[in-house]
């Protein structure tokens, strides 16, 4: 059964892309490879700084090293610059061997999201056991890592499916929504859409949590790293919010504009340059809204700042802590 009555490469094939096409596709290579350094920053930074140790820094590391792996992938499409003849690979080579790592990368990037709110609202809601649980953070990681892994797996699964009914000679130029067409592509949004929601309804249960503690005690030193955080988590989450809500409307609404197949994926490659972006960003909002992050940065690479100024300011959150919370360490 064909998905699609004309394809790509029945349209591009012998005569070579159309130069908008190729344009589109080296600009997402271009937003790839910077993104691709901005989250390889991110986790070499985790790795070497002492300060980002606790689950929540080695998830966020996790999702930003997925982040990196799928924009690696962009450089699988360096084809469209090839001469005609050139540009176009086998599809079940592609969708079954090239392509494979990298959509686990992008379905693990959402997946380890939907941890860091998780392990966010265990740390609100249950703050005593979560300090006392520090000491196995081990055994804590391992079973939230296992299950980055299911939505992956049911993807793959389903594009194994999909392209055995594509024939057998059917090229394209390697890209991953390529591989995700008909039902696969509807599992795959919806698998999104339901980690999305999830994400989302954890940081409002931490955000409700947050305010109920406030209102209800007066000793907030344990929580004042998660309201720190938070607020940089809600910027991740909104960046991520607004691709997918560019994603739904693109697919509501091309199907029944009666776009040409050039036309179609013009627009389906445009948003491929979104994800990219939002992906490529996660690097640049950790650094610009989180204190924290921004001093790792600073230690690592070793960027000048006001020491005096830092100093100051550290030895003041430290008393205050220590006073509010009668010498105990805040909850991370």
């Amino acid at each position: 059964m064909s998905i699609q009555k004309q394809t790509l490469f029945d349209v591009y094939g012998d005569k070579g892309l159309p130069a908008d096409l190729i344009t589109i596709n080296v600009i997402r290579i271009a937003i790839a490879t910077i993104g691709i350094f901005l989250n390889a920053s991110v986790v070499y930074v985790t790795v070497k700084c002492k300060t980002l140790k606790s689950p929540c820094h080695f998830l966020l590391a996790f999702e930003c090293f997925s982040n990196a792996v799928f924009q690696t992938h962009s450089w699988l499409s360096i084809t469209v610059i090839f001469n005609p003849g050139h540009q176009f690979i086998d599809m079940r080579f592609c969708c079954k061997q090239l392509i494979l790592i990298f959509i686990v990368g992008f379905t693990t990037s959402f997946t380890a999201a939907l941890l860091v709110s998780f392990d966010r609202l265990l740390s609100v809601l249950f703050p005593l056991w979560y300090l006392q649980r520090i000491v196995k953070r081990t055994f804590y990681l391992i079973p939230l890592i296992c299950t980055l892994f299911i939505c992956p797996a049911i993807i793959i699964w389903a594009i194994y499916q999909i392209v055995n009914t594509m024939p057998e000679t059917s090229q394209v130029i390697c890209a991953p929504h390529e591989c995700t067409v008909g039902w696969a592509g509807d599992l795959s949004y919806f698998i999104f859409s339901v980690i999305n929601f999830l994400t989302l309804v954890n940081y409002i249960i931490v955000w409700i949590a947050l305010k109920w503690h406030a209102s209800k005690n007066q000793n907030q030193a344990s929580f004042e790293w998660t309201h720190r955080i938070i607020k940089t988590l809600a910027v991740l989450m909104a960046f991520n919010l607004v691709g997918h809500s560019m994603n739904s409307i693109a697919r509501m609404t091309v199907p029944r504009l009666d776009l040409d197949i050039t036309q179609s994926t013009i627009v389906t490659h445009s948003l491929s340059c979104l994800t990219n972006f939002v992906m490529a960003s996660d690097g640049p909002i950790l650094y610009l809204s989180n204190q924290e992050y921004r001093q790792a940065f600073h230690k690592v690479f070793k960027i000048k700042t006001n020491s005096v100024a830092t100093a100051v300011t550290v030895k003041h959150i430290s008393k205050n802590n220590l006073n509010k919370n009668n010498g105990q360490i805040p909850v991370n």
